[in-house]
């Protein structure tokens, strides 16, 4: 029975899970196109996060208690956030992030609405976008369908007012910056023009390390098994063109993929990853570079045959490989936001609809985007530094130096000059006693013949 309960409490928390991501997640507010007083306005957009800035004093508009007013910017103020929320046609909620409920008028001042009165249907909560340029409006609330009297904010830097509304009036006039939002941009898709590589350079360089050396002293031949892992790293440089890119700040960041057939075609061994990740960090002059390294694994094993009496040095061979090959590649773009649900909750950092990606990236970037169904990317050129080792080594062993073996001379040469020198003193001291004795002889005999 208690299983039983147990399951029963798991499976309702599960459906309260479901429930809460469905209704959170599910109810998001469409990323569509704002309509304004201009049919070919495209720089406001449903359900994304802006600060709605005064033109004339750059402070932010912000919920401060019971009115609505302008503060120095502060990114950590939920009240200086807003998103807006259609209704039907041209007219708009414009919702307070901090509070979740509608921008509200009483045609003399703005504020913020209460829980009570936060409804959809209230004219006074319902607004208009009248264009004055780029990202900036008067915003006029709507109270008839005629809109034959359209009152605006304003505001003389400090409070804000709700006065006739009036495009030439630079005190009714507010720019729509978006934010909390990250454009993710990623080089990938190289083609390498491997027929322009420069400063090519490719050599064989031994991948052991340490002492790789086996002596036999003995007079029968032993085998040895050489097992070792080394381990070296692939490195690589790249460099863009600034003006092939873009900006990179606050918003948005700039990534490199190195797939695994970059690697096939130079005959470079690759990672477990199979490729590299890397990112655009440094800018120099009118380039931004980005490094990477791959670490790779050579496993080398090899049963080593040593003849007697001899020393043998193991080598495991590989390619070297450096160059510097331009490329041509695409700069895929992905990007995630804040985003409004249809209850007024904010959904944190969660993925924008298509059509948002290519507004946010024009804003930090004048270039044209390429759309290809969901997939949007421009296209760049650099060139890539490549320093890396080859995919298989060749072990050999080279013969060093052979032993003396036991019971035999050292070698063939002819005695020392020591030797030499005390064989010739001894051969020497015999002759010395033969004269002596041969000159006592003969002086014998002439004593003997002088007594005749």
């Amino acid at each position: 029975m208690k299983v039983k309960n147990n399951s029963e409490f798991l499976y309702c928390l599960l459906e309260f899970f479901l429930f809460f991501t469905i209704s959170t997640y599910g109810s998001l507010i469409p990323n569509d196109r704002v309509i304004t007083d201009d049919l070919k306005d495209y720089d406001l957009i449903e359900g994304i996060i802006y600060n709605i800035i005064h033109n004339l004093s750059d402070l932010n508009l912000v919920s401060s208690d019971e009115y609505v007013t302008v503060a120095q910017s502060n990114d950590s103020d939920p009240y200086q956030l807003w998103s807006l929320r259609k209704v039907k046609d041209k007219i708009y909620n414009i919702v307070n992030i901090g509070s979740g409920t509608n921008l509200d008028n009483n045609g003399e001042v703005a504020y913020v609405s209460s829980r009570q009165n936060n409804f959809i249907t209230n004219e006074n909560q319902h607004w208009t976008f009248r264009k004055i340029r780029n990202n900036t409006y008067n915003i006029a609330n709507i109270k008839n369908e005629t809109h034959n009297s359209l009152n605006a904010i304003d505001s003389n830097g400090t409070k804000v007012y709700i006065l006739a509304s009036d495009k030439n009036n630079l005190h009714q006039q507010w720019l729509f910056e978006p934010t909390n939002y990250k454009l993710t941009t990623v080089i990938t898709d190289f083609d390498l023009n491997y027929n322009d590589t420069r400063n090519r350079n490719k050599k064989q360089i031994n991948l052991l390390s340490g002492d790789s050396k086996i002596e036999n002293p003995t007079n029968i031949t032993i085998e040895q098994t050489v097992n070792r892992k080394e381990t070296k790293s692939n490195s690589f440089s790249l460099e863009i063109r600034r003006s092939e890119s873009f900006k990179i700040g606050t918003h948005i960041d700039l990534r490199f993929e190195i797939g695994v057939s970059v690697f096939d075609i130079l005959q470079l061994k690759a990672g477990v990853s199979g490729g590299i990740k890397g990112e655009i960090k440094s800018t120099v002059e009118e380039r931004n570079k980005g490094s990477a390294t791959d670490k790779v694994s050579y496993h080398i094993q090899q049963k080593i045959i040593v003849p007697p009496y001899t020393s043998v040095q193991v080598i495991a061979n590989v390619d070297k490989v450096d160059l510097v090959a331009p490329f041509n590649a695409k700069i895929k773009i992905t990007c995630k936001a804040d985003r409004l649900s249809k209850s007024g909750q904010v959904v944190k950092m969660t993925d924008v609809d298509a059509n948002v990606i290519n507004y946010y990236f024009q804003r930090e970037n004048s270039g044209g985007v390429i759309i290809d169904g969901d997939l949007y990317y421009i296209n760049t050129n650099g060139t890539l530094k490549i320093n890396g080792y080859g995919f298989d080594s060749e072990i050999k062993a080279k013969n060093l130096e052979t032993f003396q073996q036991k019971g035999l001379p050292s070698s063939p040469s002819s005695p020392s000059n020591e030797s030499e020198s005390t064989s010739i003193k001894s051969e020497s001291s015999p002759k010395n006693l033969v004269s002596l004795y041969q000159v006592i002889l003969t002086l014998l005999q002439i004593i003997m013949l002088l007594q005749i």
